[in-house]
């Protein structure tokens, strides 16, 4: 039996379970928070099969009972497919606010409480120059790749490809990562100067980026 977290889109309860810090969205919810019309047909028009999973929950009347689940990528198929304006809302609040929760705290938390954390371990390592160089590189590759998915993200969804909701998460989900290693590297290669002649050109791109961007360019 797993276990579900409840939680609130504009006032209309959702539930979920996160297993392996992932997230599954309980499918005909969903599907009603979307405003389909028949959410079991939406599901089975627009959701593919292997999305899709079971598992047994407690029902209000605490009774147990099998209940279909969509996973993180039958979600978007699910929102891609619709074309009101609720699914924009949908969208952005999962991937803006509950899935970069779940990647950094393994869970989704309604109410965060005002906890007095412990400081973060700190650890020491020694880069060579060139390993710095490549990290720098290895972030520019990674945000050139969500330039490139956020690009190609609106032509799948019109075509009907059953990929666009892969790709829609690869396009934006992963945005808050590009931020965070873009003020991690410049803080650790700071003593460095941009050098158009040497592997430093890299840094142009590093310290030129917005971290407020939403639309990547690649």
């Amino acid at each position: 039996m797993s276990n579900l977290t409840i939680f609130n889109f504009e006032n209309t309860p959702i539930q979920t379970i996160v297993e392996n810090n992932e997230i599954f969205f309980r499918a005909a919810q969903l599907a009603e928070l979307l405003q389909y019309k028949n959410p079991h047909k939406a599901i089975k028009d627009h959701v593919d099969f292997d999305d899709l999973t079971k598992r047994e929950i407690v029902n209000t009347v605490n009774k147990r009972a099998q209940v279909l689940f969509v996973n993180e990528s039958g979600m978007y198929s699910l929102v891609l497919s619709s074309k009101l304006e609720q699914a924009k809302k949908v969208k952005r609040w999962v991937t803006s606010e509950v899935l970069p929760t779940i990647r950094k705290t393994g869970k989704y938390q309604l109410q965060p409480q005002q906890l007095a954390l412990p400081e973060p371990e700190k650890f020491t390592f020694e880069f060579t120059e060139y390993e710095l160089q490549q990290l720098a590189w290895l972030w520019f590759a990674f945000k050139r790749g969500i330039g490139t998915f956020q690009h190609i993200e609106r032509a799948f969804n019109v075509l009907g490809s059953n990929m666009s909701g892969q790709i829609y998460g690869q396009a934006y989900e992963y945005l808050s990562v590009l931020r965070s290693t873009n003020q991690i590297l410049n803080r650790i290669t700071s003593d460095f100067n941009i050098d158009p002649m040497t592997n430093w050109r890299v840094l142009k791109h590093l310290r030129g980026f917005n971290p407020k961007a939403v639309k990547i360019d690649f």
